[in-house]
């Protein structure tokens, strides 16, 4: 695509902004249209994205300045390459990136529009041939597709979606840190946030996080689990919140539910209402009050098939 056309793209995407439906398609149609000029711009019609926005929650409209811009996207990288780290080695929590880890999970801008602040990302094809093939699961999904996928779902659905927030006590450590890598200290704690991720296999999730929400979350993220351990049961499958990442297990004691992550869904799914072995990492949390939680529970088998987050125990170390 040459400059002058450039130039005129992106004044007709300018035209368009918002999130109605009549300016999705306008945008989507505008893409279109540019791929058919440029290949390069990699807008295949199965291809995954990650589309997010920041507005200032006390000012509609303000600007974003470019170090909070800069200094969010490195938040987001950071905390998608955590989560693909945790998948593709096959451990329950993560502490240190190294270069090559953000590599494998690379973002690239794709296009961004003006407004408070929208930008798209796309997993990147970029590098080296013989590095190209690392940044793709066995499964033939980018990693970071498979982090974002992990991040999007453990955010709220909505601005009253109370569920996703009080999970968070029972999600994995690696999710955990990487909420935190994306809320903890930001520049403006004022700032709402939405995220939508077209996945490959043509699923859209979305997700949301209002400044007040992000507020609650950071004070879930201030816990300290205690007496953790892995139990085995065996149950019916008697539910799934696919959005939420709640599963519903009924037991001849009663029912539970508790936290399960992106890598077992589909073993769920094809388990519902079931009687099926399970194993389950359980454990109480403590406030920094000294106030202790109900027992809470994270799904990491069913019916064999282990999560690619498994168990922390208490002599575990993240790996590094």
């Amino acid at each position: 695509m040459n400059s002058k056309l450039e130039e005129s793209f992106a004044r007709a995407l300018q035209k368009f902004q918002g999130d109605d439906p009549v300016a999705e398609i306008a945008r989507a149609s505008l893409l279109a249209a540019a791929g058919k000029h440029d290949p390069s711009r990699r807008i295949a019609k199965r291809e995954s994205g990650l589309n997010f926005r920041i507005a200032d929650s006390e000012a509609s409209g303000s600007l974003i300045s470019a170090t909070e811009a800069g200094d969010f996207l490195q938040r987001l990288q950071k905390a998608v390459a955590r989560l693909a780290k945790a998948r593709r080695a096959r451990v329950a929590d993560v502490a240190r990136l190294l270069p090559g880890d953000f590599e494998l999970a690379r973002l690239d801008v794709s296009a961004s529009w003006a407004g408070s602040l929208i930008v798209d990302l796309v997993p990147s094809v970029g590098g080296p041939p013989e590095s190209r093939s690392e940044r793709f699961s066995p499964d033939g999904f980018a990693w970071a597709e498979i982090g974002a996928a992990e991040l999007v779902r453990a955010l709220p659905e909505s601005v009253d979606d109370d569920a996703s927030i009080d999970s968070l006590s029972s999600a994995s450590p690696v999710i955990r840190r990487a909420i935190a890598d994306l809320i903890q200290d930001l520049q403006n704690p004022n700032r709402d946030l939405s995220f939508s991720l077209h996945r490959e296999s043509g699923e859209r999730i979305t997700s949301c996080l209002t400044a007040s929400q992000a507020r609650v979350m950071r004070e879930r993220l201030d816990v300290v689990r205690e007496e953790r351990e892995v139990i085995r049961r065996r149950g019916r499958l008697d539910g799934l919140r696919t959005r939420r990442h709640i599963f519903y297990l009924e037991l001849p004691t009663g029912e539970i539910h508790g936290y399960l992550d992106d890598s077992l869904m589909d073993a769920v799914k094809a388990n519902l209402e079931q009687e099926v072995e399970v194993a389950l990492e359980t454990f109480f949390t403590s406030s920094g009050l000294g106030k202790k939680s109900q027992r809470q529970y994270r799904l990491i088998e069913v019916a064999g098939h282990k999560s690619q987050m498994p168990a922390q125990t208490d002599f575990d170390s993240p790996v590094e």
